[in-house]
C-alpha cells in the first residue's frame, strides 16, 4: 500500500513574511536573474505562483453561476521549458448552456542589458478548437520566449452548470507558492476527496462568511435556470436574503513536481489534485435534493438518456446492407466478426471522443463519417440487429485518466460488447487495425462499464486476457568478421495492430529505418512485408541484417553476442525506487531463435550459461538458453510479460530481472582456433 504524505498548513490570508509581490504586472529582476529552480535544479521551468480562485454569484432569474479565475506565474529556464508558454484550457457546453472563457490577459517578461522588457499576449496568439459537441480547447501561447523568461497569465471561466471541475494541485515542474480558494454557498453540499493514487496530498482550511443577495418582488424574476435556489425562498418577495458561504483554503508551498517515470500510462492519474463531487443541493424551501451517485446511478443516466438510447434503437436504415455483410453466416460469432468488420469500413472515426453521439448514427452512416458514439452505437444496433446479446461499455480513455469516484465525467468514451457463451467480446470500430478483444490503446484503461437495457451495468476488464506474441527467427554466419543474417519476424495481435496503425502507408525505406533506428553499425537491406493489411493474419517480416563492430578479435579468438544486435540495450528501471504503476499496455511474449554458424577452423570454447527467472504469481519470465549442436550456436531467449500493470511495489523484482536480462545478453561466446 502507498502512504500518503498528509501536509497541513495554516492558511493567512495576507502574505505574512514574505516579501515577494504577486501582483500581476510585478514581476522582479530578481527572478528574471533566477538560473535555476533552488530546490530542483534539473527543472526546465518552476511555477512561481499559482492561484486558483472559484465562487459563486446569485443572478436572480437565472440562478447561481461559478466563476474560476486563474493566475499563473511560470519562469522558464531552458528551450525545453518553452512549452509551459503554450496553454490549453477546456470548456464545457451543453444544450444552449456553455461556460465561457475570457477575461484573458499575458505578459513575457525578459531581461535586456539589465532592463526589464515586456511584451504582452495578443488576439492573434489565441485560439479556439472544437472537440466535440460539448468541449472547447481554448489556446494561447505566449510571445518572445527565451531562456530566462518569465510568464505570467490570468483568465476567467463563467459556469452555469453545478460542478466544480477538479483542481490540480501539481504539475511536473516545481510550484513554488500555490493559493487555492473555494466559496460555496451553504445550499450546495459538495464531497472533496484527494485523489488516493498521488504520493502528496494537501487539506483545506475552513472558514464560513455572511452573504447578502438583493432580491426584487418576485413579478421581476423572469424564468430562472436550475440553479436559482432562491426563487421558492419562503417569504421572497423583495428585499435582502441572507446565506452562508462555505470556503476552503489552500496557502501551500515547495510543492514537488511529479516525477516523471517509464511506462506510466497516464501521469496525470498520479498528480495531486482536489476532486469535487456534487453530493446535494438544499432549496431555501427545505427540499433537499441528492446528487450522490454510484457507478449503477451514473449509467442508468447516461444509458435513459435520449442521446444515447434512442441511437441504439434506431435500426432501419442499415438493415438492407447488413443482411448482405452476414448473407450465408449462421454461426454467431462469425456474425459478430463479419458486422464488425462492415463498421470499420463504413464508417470513417472523426478523431472526436464521446459516448454521446455528435451526427447520430443515421447521418454517421449516410455520410461515413462519425465520432465514437456515432460508430460504436451503431455497431450494438447492429450486433442487437442480428439476434446477438450486444450492449455498450462505457470507457474513460487512456488520456481521460481513471475514474476514481462515480460521475458521468469519468467515462468520455463507448464501444461494443457480445456476451455469448459465458465468453465477453469487445469491440471498436473506430480503429481500422484493431479486432475482437483487441482494442486500440486508448480505449485500454483499466475497467469499462457495461451498461443492459434493464439499467444494470457491471465493471468489465479492458484488458486483453492473452499475451500478443512477437517471434525472431535468425540464420546466421560469420564471413570474414562480418555478421551476415537473414531475418524473419512474425508480429501477432498487438504487436501486428501497432505496427500496422504505424507503417500502413509508410514506404519500405521508412520501415527498414525503424528496424535499427540506433544502431549504424548495423545494415539493413532487402526488407519484405506481408500481410500488413490482411488483419486476420500476423504481420510479416524478413530481411536481410549484417553488422561489423559486434565481433571482438582478441588475441587470436573471437568474441561475440549470441544475440547479435537484438539484445536489450538499456534497462528502462533505472530509478531506486518506482512511484507509480508499471504500465506494459497488454501481455506480451517476445522470443528469439538464433542459429550461428560456426566459421570453418574455429571451435566453441564458452558459451554463457543458460537462466530462467520468474517474477511473483506468475506476472513475468525471461529465458535464456544458449548451446552448441552441430556446427550451430543455438540461442533461444524468451522474456514474457503476463500482467499489463504491475504495482510498484513489485518494482523491485522486475528491475532486478531486467538487470539480469541486460548483463546476460552482453555475455559472449568465445570461438578459437581448432
Amino acid at each position: 500500500m502507498k502512504f500518503l504524505l498528509v501536509l497541513t498548513i495554516c492558511f493567512f490570508t495576507t502574505l505574512s513574511g514574505n516579501s515577494q509581490n504577486y501582483k500581476f504586472g510585478k514581476v522582479s529582476k530578481e527572478e528574471l536573474e533566477e538560473k535555476a529552480d533552488p530546490l530542483y535544479p534539473d527543472a526546465d521551468a518552476s511555477v512561481l505562483y499559482r492561484e486558483y480562485k472559484t465562487h459563486f454569484e446569485y443572478t436572480q432569474g437565472e440562478g447561481f453561476t461559478i466563476y474560476t479565475q486563474v493566475f499563473e506565474r511560470i519562469k522558464i529556464y531552458n528551450p525545453e521549458g518553452f512549452d509551459w508558454g503554450s496553454v490549453v484550457v477546456k470548456t464545457y457546453n451543453h444544450n444552449k448552456a456553455r461556460e465561457e472563457f475570457g477575461s484573458l490577459k499575458g505578459t513575457t517578461y525578459n531581461l535586456v542589458k539589465g532592463s526589464i522588457e515586456k511584451e504582452k499576449l495578443k488576439s492573434n496568439g489565441v485560439f479556439e478548437a472544437r472537440l466535440n459537441n460539448y468541449y472547447i480547447n481554448n489556446t494561447f501561447t505566449m510571445p518572445n520566449l527565451k531562456p530566462g523568461s518569465v510568464i505570467e497569465y490570468e483568465y476567467k471561466i463563467s459556469s452555469p452548470f453545478n460542478d466544480i471541475e477538479n483542481i490540480d494541485l501539481q504539475y511536473t515542474i516545481p510550484i513554488r507558492k500555490e493559493v487555492v480558494e473555494v466559496r460555496v454557498p451553504e445550499y450546495y453540499v459538495y464531497n472533496n476527496f484527494s485523489n488516493p493514487q498521488a504520493a502528496v496530498s494537501y487539506n483545506y482550511e475552513k472558514d464560513t462568511k455572511e452573504i447578502e443577495v438583493a432580491i426584487r418582488s418576485r413579478s421581476g424574476l423572469g424564468s430562472a435556470n436550475h440553479n436559482s435556489v432562491f426563487d421558492n425562498a419562503p417569504g421572497n418577495s423583495g428585499g435582502m436574503f441572507k446565506y452562508k458561504e462555505n470556503i476552503y483554503m489552500l496557502d501551500e508551498e515547495n510543492i514537488p513536481p511529479l516525477k516523471k517515470e517509464s511506462l506510466v500510462d497516464n501521469l496525470s492519474n498520479y498528480r495531486a489534485k482536489s476532486i469535487w463531487e456534487l453530493a446535494l443541493i438544499k432549496n431555501p424551501n427545505g427540499i433537499p435534493k441528492s446528487y450522490s451517485t454510484t457507478w449503477e446511478d451514473v449509467t442508468k443516466s447516461i444509458y435513459e438518456n435520449d442521446d444515447f438510447v434512442n441511437q441504439i434503437k434506431r435500426k432501419g436504415y442499415f438493415e438492407e446492407d447488413m443482411a448482405t455483410a452476414i448473407s450465408g453466416l449462421d454461426d454467431p460469432l462469425e456474425k459478430m466478426a463479419a458486422i464488425f468488420h462492415f463498421v470499420k469500413t463504413k464508417v470513417k472515426w472523426n478523431d472526436y471522443l464521446g459516448y454521446f453521439p455528435e451526427n447520430g448514427v443515421k447521418k454517421a452512416y449516410s455520410e461515413g463519417l462519425g465520432n465514437s458514439a456515432d460508430i460504436n452505437l451503431m455497431l450494438v444496433s447492429m450486433l442487437q440487429s442480428a439476434n446477438l446479446n450486444a450492449n455498450p461499455v462505457l470507457v474513460s480513455t487512456r488520456s481521460n485518466g481513471i475514474p476514481l469516484f462515480p460521475t458521468r465525467y469519468g467515462f468520455n468514451y463507448v464501444i461494443a460488447s457480445v456476451e455469448f457463451n459465458n465468453q465477453l467480446y469487445l469491440m471498436d470500430a473506430t480503429a481500422p487495425f484493431s479486432g475482437i478483444n483487441m482494442l486500440p490503446e486508448r480505449a485500454m484503461n483499466w475497467q469499462g462499464r457495461l451498461i443492459r437495457p434493464d439499467g444494470t451495468s457491471q465493471g468489465v476488464g479492458l484488458y486483453p486476457g492473452f499475451p500478443s506474441k512477437e517471434q525472431t527467427y535468425v540464420q546466421a554466419e560469420i564471413v570474414d568478421g562480418v555478421i551476415e543474417a537473414k531475418v524473419r519476424q512474425r508480429k501477432g495481435d498487438h504487436f501486428a495492430r501497432a505496427y500496422r496503425e504505424k507503417f500502413v502507408n509508410s514506404s519500405i525505406e521508412s520501415q527498414m529505418s525503424n528496424l535499427n533506428p540506433d544502431n549504424e553499425a548495423v545494415n539493413i537491406s532487402d526488407l519484405e512485408v506481408k500481410d500488413l493489411e490482411s488483419l486476420s493474419q500476423n504481420v510479416n517480416l524478413s530481411y536481410s541484417a549484417s553488422a561489423l563492430a559486434i565481433i571482438e578479435e582478441i588475441n587470436g579468438e573471437l568474441y561475440l553476442s549470441p544475440m547479435l544486435f537484438f539484445g536489450e540495450k538499456e534497462n528502462p528501471f533505472k530509478a531506486d525506487t518506482r512511484d507509480y504503476p508499471i504500465f506494459f499496455g497488454y501481455p506480451f511474449s517476445n522470443k528469439y531463435n538464433i542459429n550461428i554458424k560456426i566459421p570453418e577452423g574455429y571451435k566453441v570454447t564458452s558459451v554463457p550459461e543458460g537462466i530462467k527467472a520468474n517474477l511473483s504469481n506468475n506476472m513475468g519470465s525471461y529465458t535464456y538458453l544458449a548451446k552448441e549442436v552441430g556446427g550451430m550456436i543455438q540461442l533461444s531467449v524468451e522474456l514474457e510479460i503476463n500482467a499489463p500493470i504491475i504495482l510498484s511495489q513489485d518494482y523491485q523484482f522486475l528491475k532486478a530481472m531486467f538487470t539480469q536480462i541486460i548483463e546476460k545478453e552482453k555475455e559472449k561466446v568465445v570461438l578459437t582456433k581448432a
